[in-house]
């Protein structure tokens, strides 16, 4: 059972020894919920699930007990998904060349509307992008903690600052790119070594978490946020002046999933602890970089 398949757009690829699959999700090169095969299925599972089948040498894969809190099992389609065509679209060149003939015989505030409605899909394109790369950086980070967890009697990674809690799963080779940590935001640089400072570190994470914790609270999210451990409580921007990659922040909760939370207009993202969260004998706190 050591070679292991993968459907990736489209098409069956592979094989792959655990190992290089473990390392693919903590670089968030595949999900949890990918579909993956080997020679004693007789139908397709996920990467999550058929990992979580092996030994305690694949460091972080085999389960303590009970069964991994990954999503359903899915097959994929027989053939490749069928692609529907794009929309003609007017390419970045054209566009640029326009809008430079506009500034030669149209008024500017005429010229100022055309540029915002050509300019406009772009700009909620590259937003769109950004918050998608950051909500697979969460998942792959709260991915490799739960790794950690079944490695060590359910304990997650903890410590006095986030950054502390990553520099863990570096140094005891869960993840080796420190740049999953980090996002282009207004006080962070990118890593330039695996160790980690508070300026690389772009995620907070929730300190306390075990085993027993409710799947749908959140365990690591985009810093920036004041977040209170209580039923239903909103996540509060720190500084609203600062400039942030995206309206809002990502989050991956404990059972591996994640999205993107959207900020009201006061700043703040409603409801980000679970209405019915209930900490028991848990003491909950946020940890910032």
């Amino acid at each position: 059972m050591s070679d292991l398949y993968l459907y990736l757009d489209g098409q069956t690829t592979g094989p792959y020894p655990p190992a290089q699959l473990r390392q693919m999700l903590a670089e968030a090169k595949i999900q949890p919920d990918t579909p993956a095969w080997h020679s004693s299925l007789t139908e397709w599972s996920t990467v999550a699930q058929i990992l979580a089948g092996f030994p305690a040498e694949t460091k972080g894969i085999r389960l303590a007990s009970g069964p991994i809190p990954a999503p359903s099992p899915r097959a994929p389609s027989a053939s490749p998904p069928v692609l529907q065509p794009e929309k003609p679209r007017i390419n970045g060149c054209l566009m640029t060349v326009l809008i430079c003939l506009g500034m030669i015989i149209l008024p500017f505030p005429i010229i100022a509307i055309l540029a915002g409605i050509a300019l406009g899909p772009i700009n909620k394109g590259l937003e769109k992008a950004k918050e998608n790369a950051a909500m697979q950086q969460s998942r792959a980070i709260a991915l490799t903690m739960f790794q950690y967890s079944v490695d060590h009697n359910g304990a997650y990674p903890d410590g006095a600052t986030s950054t502390e809690v990553f520099q863990k799963l570096i140094d005891e080779k869960y993840i080796s790119d420190p740049k999953l940590f980090y996002v282009p935001m207004a006080g962070k640089v990118a890593p330039s070594s695996s160790r980690l400072s508070a300026e690389n570190v772009s995620f907070d994470v929730t300190s306390g978490i075990d085993a027993q914790s409710p799947d749908d609270l959140p365990i690591v999210f985009s810093t920036g946020y004041t977040v209170t451990y209580t039923p239903g409580a909103s996540a509060v921007r720190d500084q609203v002046g600062t400039e942030f990659p995206f309206p809002g922040l990502v989050v991956a909760y404990k059972n591996n999933s994640a999205s993107f939370k959207h900020a009201v207009p006061d700043a703040s993202v409603p409801d980000f602890i679970p209405t019915d969260f209930n900490p028991g004998a848990q003491t909950c706190r946020q940890l910032r970089p």
